[in-house]
């Protein structure tokens, strides 16, 4: 009768063992990579994303500055385009920002970017504030704005601005 060495009948385990670590490693180190290229992707996203919103609060700066300047309510502030930055702050496009005219299906479209909505309430309620003969309430105007990066991020923003104007000559 002859025996089987009990060596002989484990021969090759060892070696299925090591490979079946080895793929299982591979696979984890694949789940790894696809998580951190997943991630990348991601804040990439909200890097656009950022960038667009702060083109937009660019652009809330400027529409403030023009309602600053306008000496009239029937005067409309043009916001005009505007990139930011320079090329060598962003490579491969600049941010901007643009009048954003609404909706194209409300029924007020197109909006001027920057326009006047009313006279506000008086200062005090019941009051009103008189320099000399002259009567002043503050002013609302809407400012409705559009942050673009170049690979298609957008943001935008609406506010409400004030600014003190005439109202007319008081008795």
């Amino acid at each position: 009768m002859s025996e089987k060495n009990p060596r002989q009948s484990e021969s090759g385990i060892a070696l299925l063992v090591a490979v079946m670590m080895l793929v299982l490693m591979g696979m984890i180190g694949i789940a790894a990579l696809e998580t951190v290229t997943q991630d990348r992707k991601v804040a990439g996203f909200q890097t656009r994303a950022r960038a667009a919103f702060y083109a937009a609060e660019a652009g809330l700066g400027t529409s403030k500055n023009l309602v600053r300047t306008t000496g009239e309510r029937t005067i409309m502030p043009v916001l005009a385009t505007t990139n930011l930055a320079d090329t060598a702050t962003y490579p491969h496009g600049r941010p901007s920002f643009t009048g954003d005219p609404g909706d194209p299906g409300d029924p007020g479209f197109p909006n001027p970017a920057v326009r006047y909505v009313r006279d506000g309430a008086p200062w005090v309620q019941g009051g009103d504030l008189r320099v000399g003969r002259q009567k002043l309430v503050n002013t609302l105007w809407q400012a409705n704005v559009q942050g673009n990066t170049p690979d298609g991020a957008m943001a935008r923003l609406e506010a409400m601005l004030s600014k003190l104007l005439s109202s007319g000559y008081g008795g």
